[in-house]
């Protein structure tokens, strides 16, 4: 066989060897973007968490990047078309030191806002530790919204409060750490314990004898 056609040969078996080479390559590609299209992640359904924490804690810090509060959480589940966050038996605790010190507990809280604000509810008892001008403070109520970065405690439901000995009933409140002012809204109600009687006193009047007196 001459030379030329030995050339010829082989430079056909070249482009054929080409052709299928570049057949296989784009087989191979429509295969990846197939595949590649089937691992695309699903959509969460609204009503289902994308992902669920327990036994949570979170720290959330104030504008100049110190601690403000604490929330720990039995369980936590976020879900993603609110970018809401749920979670139980909820401990909320302020730790400014330079505000008296409180802590929230709850059955159920809800985060909103990335964590601007949390929504409480469910046997809410509140507790201020006793700074130098105010006794400890306890207030219960079954619903309250907490601003950490505003360190604000506010509810449109009825509340119970208790401090030095004295109870105060109504509706609606707004407490206010950072001025350590406490507003209550309407139907208030003070009770007042009585007083104890002098060092010596009888405890009760004795009775007037039989007959009375002459």
């Amino acid at each position: 066989m001459k030379a030329r056609s030995l050339d010829r040969i082989a430079a056909v078996v070249s482009v054929v060897l080409l052709g299928a080479l570049g057949l296989f390559t784009f087989y191979l590609a429509q295969v990846s973007n197939a595949d590649g299209g089937s691992r695309v992640p699903r959509k969460v359904p609204p009503d289902r968490p994308d992902y669920f924490v327990e036994r949570m804690a979170l720290l959330t810090m104030n504008d100049q990047g110190e601690p403000s509060y604490r929330l720990e959480a039995s369980q936590l589940q976020h879900f993603p078309e609110d970018d809401v966050a749920d979670f139980e038996d909820p401990v909320m605790v302020s730790l400014d030191p330079a505000r008296p010190r409180i802590t929230i507990t709850a059955n159920r809280g809800r985060l909103i806002q990335g964590g601007e604000e949390a929504r409480l509810s469910g046997n809410v008892v509140l507790t201020r530790a006793a700074t130098d001008r105010a006794a400890p403070m306890k207030v219960e109520t079954e619903y309250a919204v907490v601003l950490p970065d505003e360190d604000i405690v506010r509810t449109d439901w009825p509340v119970a409060l208790i401090q030095g000995g004295q109870q105060l009933n109504g509706v609606g409140m707004e407490l206010n750490n950072r001025t350590r002012q406490l507003r209550v809204n309407s139907q208030v109600r003070v009770v007042v314990p009585p007083s104890a009687p002098p060092a010596g006193a009888p405890d009760r009047a004795e009775p007037a004898p039989a007959g009375g007196t002459r």
